[in-house]
């Protein structure tokens, strides 16, 4: 237990009880003033946030309003589970988000998820994946999109951020809050030993070896998940249900304290009343379990037997286990005894530290100037499995099912789903770029929520807000805490330049071992809206269209540290990174829906990974069709700066085809956007600047090269 080892936290504790801890109490407070129920390092830089325009942020999930809609979407992090068990800590990865948008009475409708591994370790990459398949599959929600980064940081640390997004109409939304003079019931599987712990657990440094970290890992089942997401929007429909929580993160002691401590009232717990898959557990593991497939209600008395009945016909079991009353008491009682009567107010208000970081200067500024020829640099690009297609992963997954889906993953920079209740369209991405967050932590969380904007743009979507989940390692280093504060500080600047809310978030810190620590993770996922399917946008050309760059030109003299190429070809992190314009960015949005409506663009990409040649071979991959052009202005560069202008990833660029030439160019110059003519698909052929390759051959890399390399280990 980490509360035997931090001092001052018991001194903190016992100061506001103004007496000692018992046994019980040492494991309550171990998980609700652990890091990851209490976000001691992290709650004050979260308050910076712009929140202005989303829906209850500070609920078990946030969201925006589409019409009379409300969308709920929030990511979250299972790494430490994932590292020791990597199926089941997916799965109830994808099963704890789920109930996070579920407590809001929103159906679920998609998931997303942002996977980050070292390739060599094939057991975490392929049990990661069947776990999120196997769950998301048989729990009947559709997993739309994502992204995949292999780099040897995370050796032993994989990185699994998952999001969920739900729909509901706004008067209909259920609050967490409890009152008083309500009931507590607890509906679902029977709660046993799984996943123990599992809040102290993520809330430290991983141990070499893991194999005692495996009783902390939750045991998930989909088939429960799918009765209890049905019964749940059910019962939430009745009057008499004042709130409702999940059972996540410290189990039955999470949520019941934090409904008693939004609802300014005391609640009593009789242990003896859950129904459990084991007679002989004690108070803390009752309180603690992780058992999955479980909510909390509150509920007045009357409309008991109506939850009663609804659980009954889904085949889930149902206890009474508590009651609320005027006051600020948690009680714990079994045996007939009361075991613990402590202030809710002490529990759900942990000390929180002030981060005060001594300056750190940016780890890398070198510039990168080593070369390759050219013909070799595209054969190694499209064969990387970072920069590959990720179909071996998307294509374990289900991402029709639920009918909503309306383009199938990498067809567009961002997945689209129909809604039906208003015949609106949302698309939703996540995006992280650690690399660029290594080398310079504020600049590279600009330009991560740049990436997932232009997704959003380049698909057709008007962005309406972010969720985030930033993954870092021990929290009282402090570099760690250095590179969070400038974390918090360019997510709060950049969100409110754009007037875009963060509606919701996570925080897994203590992501290293003795002998590795992750990169700065800033995962961002973005939800958009468009009116109609005429506004879609799919990262397609057509046979004979124009093809037009807008935005910045990529010179010699711009920034690109911390690029794919450099790290595919060079194994080289160096640089100083491009800053972004935001006045641009948003004339760029402007002119690519204002190009669409005028049905001057076709189809659109954005340029990120890959450069401006990584960007244009994706969409030519995706569209099936051959390219003809110019790419490097004619002019003899040497290969380093051919590689620098090809590959280097400045903010602020989008490609996009046209079958009206002489009209879209009309209105760039009308407009001053900046523009470079690249050239016309055609052929089965990719020509450029005397340089000629197969179109087939490139692909058949591409598409295969996850598949290619894990076969090799």
């Amino acid at each position: 237990m980490r509360l035997s080892v931090d001092k001052f936290i018991v001194n903190q504790i016992e100061k506001r009880l103004k007496r000692k801890m018992n046994e019980l109490e040492k494991h309550i407070f171990s998980a609700m003033w652990s890091e990851h129920c209490g976000y001691l390092h992290s709650k004050n830089e979260l308050k910076k946030f712009n929140t202005k325009g989303a829906l209850f942020p500070y609920e078990n999930s946030g969201g925006v309003k589409i019409g009379e809609w409300g969308i709920f979407f929030k990511t979250e992090s299972h790494n430490h589970p994932c590292a020791v068990e990597p199926y089941q800590g997916a799965a109830t990865g994808i099963g704890g988000i789920i109930r996070d948008i579920l407590a809001l009475n929103a159906r679920p409708i998609a998931l997303l998820n942002s996977l980050k591994f070292s390739f060599s370790q094939k057991h975490l990459i392929e049990g990661v994946a069947r776990g999120i398949s196997d769950y998301g599959n048989s729990c009947g929600i559709a997993n739309v999109g994502g992204e995949v980064i292999f780099d040897d940081k995370y050796y032993d640390l994989p990185i699994v951020n998952v999001m969920a997004v739900g729909i509901v109409p706004v008067e209909k939304v259920k609050l967490s809050a409890a009152k008083k003079n309500c009931i507590i019931a607890l509906l679902g599987s029977p709660t046993g030993p799984d996943g123990v712990g599992g809040a102290a657990f993520a809330s430290k440094e991983l141990a070499d070896n893991k194999s005692d970290d495996k009783i902390h890992v939750q045991i998930g089942d989909p088939f429960v998940k799918k009765k209890l997401i049905e019964a749940t929007l059910e019962i939430l429909k009745l009057d008499g249900v004042v709130g409702c929580q999940d059972c996540g993160a410290a189990g039955l002691l999470s949520s019941t304290s934090e409904m008693a401590y939004k609802g300014k009232c005391s609640i009593e717990l009789d242990l003896d009343k859950l129904h459990l898959s084991k007679n002989d557990l004690s108070a803390a593991q009752i309180l603690l379990s992780e058992t999955q497939e479980r909510m909390v209600f509150a509920l007045q008395e009357e409309v008991f037997d109506e939850v009663f009945n609804i659980a009954k016909r889904y085949e889930l079991e149902i206890s009474k286990i508590g009651k609320t009353y005027k006051g600020d008491e948690y009680i714990i009682k079994k045996d007939g005894k009361i075991l613990s009567n402590t202030p809710v107010q002490v529990i759900c208000e942990p000390y929180v530290y002030e981060l005060c970081p001594k300056n750190c200067n940016n780890k890398n500024e070198r510039e990168c100037f080593l070369q390759t020829d050219l013909s070799s640099a595209v054969n190694k690009l499209v064969s990387n499995p970072e920069f590959a297609s990720k179909k071996w992963f998307f294509q374990q997954w289900d991402y029709a099912v639920g009918g909503r889906t309306f383009m199938p993953p990498q067809q567009s920079g961002a997945a689209a789903l129909k809604l039906f209740e208003n015949d609106y369209f949302i698309g939703i991405c996540m995006d992280s770029k650690p690399r660029l967050c290594e080398l310079d932590s504020y600049l590279g969380t600009k330009s991560t929520f740049l990436e997932s904007y232009r997704n959003l743009v380049s698909s057709g979507f008007e962005p309406l807000g972010l969720t985030n989940c930033l993954n870092f390692a021990n929290p009282e280093n402090n570099d760690t805490q250095s590179d969070f504060v400038r974390v918090t500080s360019a997510l709060a600047d950049i969100s409110n330049a754009f007037g875009i809310p963060v509606v919701s978030g996570n925080v897994s810190f203590y992501n290293e071992t003795k002998s590795t620590k992750i990169y700065p993770t800033v995962t961002v996922g973005m939800l958009g809206y468009c009116k109609s399917e005429n506004e879609l946008i799919e990262a397609v050309f057509c046979k004979n269209e124009d093809v037009f760059l807008i935005g910045r030109k990529i010179n010699l003299n711009s920034n690109i540290g911390g690029s794919l190429y450099q790290k595919i070809l060079f194994d080289f992190l160096g640089g100083k990174l491009d800053t972004s314009n935001y006045e641009l960015e948003i004339a760029l949005k402007n002119a690519i829906f204002e190009l669409r409506k005028k049905d001057l663009l076709s189809g659109a990409i954005d340029v990120s990974k890959g450069g401006l040649l990584g960007s244009l071979l994706c969409v030519l991959f995706n569209s099936d069709i051959g390219f003809c052009g110019t790419l490097l202005d004619n002019k003899n560069y040497n290969d380093a700066q051919k590689l620098k202008l090809l590959f280097g990833e400045i903010e602020g660029r989008y490609i996009f085809s046209t079958n009206n030439f002489h009209k879209t160019e009309n209105y760039l110059i009308g407009n001053n956007i900046p523009f470079t003519y690249l050239g016309k698909c055609v052929g089965d052929k990719i020509k450029f600047d005397g340089y000629e390759f197969d179109l087939n051959e490139l692909k058949d890399k591409y598409l295969n090269s996850i598949e290619n390399v894990l076969d090799e280990f």
